[in-house]
């Protein structure tokens, strides 16, 4: 069974995912500041899953990362 390669390039989608991480965490650090805890836990916990995904494109991760 062929498979599609996908859509954008390793270097771009781990670049994308690097952005992400930094913008949720720049969020939560705004949102804790402005003393609502409950908004900065959420976006602190998105910004763990970019960085995650981001590990995990550079295979930095410790779980081996799909073969697409």
């Amino acid at each position: 069974m062929l498979t599609k390669p996908p859509a954008k390039p390793l270097a771009e989608r781990t670049l994308d995912a690097e952005a992400r991480a930094s913008q949720w965490l720049a969020d939560g650090n705004a949102a804790a500041e402005a003393g609502c805890t409950v908004k900065a836990e959420r976006c602190f916990q998105k910004a763990q899953f970019w960085l995650d995904r981001a590990n995990l494109l550079t295979n930095q991760a410790e779980r081996q990362a799909p073969e697409r």
